[in-house]
């Protein structure tokens, strides 16, 4: 923080031989409300001068050891901070003396025996005019000090494109003692290829105050003058100045900024690719898997089936194929999780499905082979509740194997309940199997009518109010829907309930016919 220096007593010193013109310019000088440093010969005064720092000196000039004139040359060769004006007070009122006086370095010239209230209004003059050049000395310190504060370089520059002045910030950002670069062009802190342009740019700033760098943000190589190059925003603006003409290069250094942009745009660059890649591959699983649960040439007469995956690959498998004594197999299964890492779950029971209907394997066994395969292949925490269904359409007769999935509901051809079988099995996976382990039920009909698997996510879809579908929404949706498309009005009923948005898990379906 700056402190003020306004209101300190200025410090006079007086350099005199004499005893008694000492006391009474020390009287005078007290009672005008200055401090005075006194001095017996010109000797004393320089040295007085360079450790007390006066602010204003009266020299007399016959003294012995050294006189006025040797010590007024000797106290202007000082390089002081501020300007310290100089009176000469002596007996010698010859021309000569005065302009002797004067051109050895004094501004001024009293001769003795001094007026009082002469000698009192040219200190008051004096005083008045040190006193501004305190404030004026404040106020630039100020203003260096603010300078040096900002976080941003600051490159004060004249009319000449020449370099008058740099604050802390731009010193560290081109790495130089500001003395190397006072005066030099202020295009020289360009890089070299582009200084030519920017030379002819910042002209036009200077002489006209149009172009790209005149009040706006620019980017420009820059260099060090120890050859560093980086990238620097530069913002220049013309300063008011009463003497001359000012202008100020706002200068950043944006070289970790701008390797932060080309990281992030390669980072972006590499997702995309990645992100392509992975989409390919997705889309060629994706096929792959489905032509793997739908095969062709697979006779599922009587059995329909809908799937509403909550991503890409659905963790539920719904499948259903007659085995060559005409027995309608199906399967609705729902492996943990989402998407691909769900459908892999499933996925190893397609396989042991259709083999499994091809050798007309008894429901019990089918359900243990599948369960074993998962238990060998499924991590620890995976399993995959399933419904499993043999049909029997001569013998108007079915069996079932319900673990961990919602209840079959056995329904008449107008939709109504007309009985419910409810899971007693742990899902596929958790522990091994034999078929004696796998109880299944039995149904049997005498009239038309249907039977409805689906998977829990069917149940859970929720409103936004938090009003579960339920087995109410899947009933009321079945009942009296027609006998051509019972599924369209399942799934247009549940679309409704949910009222725009996703459900949270997978949703399936399957429907078979009992004739």
């Amino acid at each position: 923080m700056i402190n003020s220096v306004i209101n300190r007593p200025f410090k006079v010193l007086v350099a005199d031989d004499t005893q008694a013109n000492r006391t009474l310019l020390r009287a005078y000088l007290g009672r005008l409300g200055f401090e005075t440093i006194m001095a017996e010969n010109g000797l004393e005064a320089v040295s007085a001068f360079e450790s007390m720092a006066p602010d204003m000196v009266l020299m007399d000039l016959m003294m012995p050891i050294m006189d006025g004139f040797e010590a007024i040359r000797r106290i202007r060769e000082m390089h002081t901070r501020h300007w310290v004006p100089i009176f000469v007070v002596s007996a010698m009122d010859a021309e000569q003396d005065v302009v002797r006086g004067l051109e050895s370095g004094a501004d001024d010239y009293l001769t003795k025996p001094l007026s009082y209230q002469v000698f009192a209004a040219k200190m008051r003059n004096m005083a008045r005019a040190l006193t501004f050049q305190r404030a004026r000395e404040e106020a630039i310190e100020r203003e260096i000090t603010v300078s040096d504060a900002v976080i941003d370089g600051i490159v004060t520059f004249d009319v000449a494109g020449s370099i008058v002045s740099l604050n802390r910030a731009a010193n560290l950002i081109f790495s130089v003692d500001p003395k190397e670069l006072t005066g030099r062009h202020f295009a020289s802190l360009v890089a070299e290829d582009e200084r030519p342009a920017f030379a002819l740019e910042l002209a036009r700033c200077i002489d006209d105050g149009a172009g790209n760098l005149m009040g706006r943000v620019a980017e420009v190589g820059a260099c060090t003058p120890g050859g560093r190059r980086f990238v620097m925003e530069l913002s220049i603006s013309e300063l008011p100045a009463v003497e001359r003409r000012l202008f100020i290069g706002v200068v950043r250094d944006i070289s970790a900024r701008k390797r932060f942009e080309q990281q992030l745009a390669e980072d972006a660059e590499r997702l995309r690719q990645y992100h392509e890649e992975a989409e390919s591959e997705a889309e060629l699983a994706k096929e792959i898997m489905e032509r793997h649960i739908n095969r062709e040439g697979i006779d599922a007469r009587g059995a329909q089936l809908c799937v509403l995956p909550t991503a890409r690959f659905s963790g539920d498998i719904v499948l259903a194929a007659r085995s060559p004594s005409n027995h309608l197999y199906a399967l609705l299964a729902d492996a943990t999780g989402h998407g691909l890492a769900a459908a892999m779950s499933g996925l190893s029971v397609v396989n042991y499905f259709y083999q499994a209907v091809a050798d007309d394997t008894p429901l019990p066994a089918m359900v243990a082979a599948i369960n074993n395969s998962l238990r060998e292949l499924l991590p620890a925490g995976r399993f995959v509740s399933a419904a499993l269904v043999r049909i029997n359409d001569e013998a108007r007769r079915g069996e079932l194997w319900l673990g961990g999935v919602p209840d079959a509901l056995h329904l008449n051809e107008n939709g109504e309940l007309l009985a419910r079988f409810t899971s007693s099995h742990l899902p596929l996976g958790i522990i091994d199997m034999s078929s004696e382990d796998c109880e299944t039920s039995f149904l049997s009909w005498h009239g038309p009518g249907r039977l409805l698997l689906c998977s829990d996510g069917a149940l859970e879809a929720t409103t936004f109010d938090g009003e579960e579908f339920g087995y109410d929404g899947v009933l009321a949706a079945l009942r009296g829907a027609d006998a051509a498309s019972p599924l369209d009005a399942l799934t247009s009923a549940l679309s409704a309930h949910l009222q725009g948005q996703s459900a949270h898990d997978d949703v399936s379906f399957l429907l078979l016919d009992m004739h």
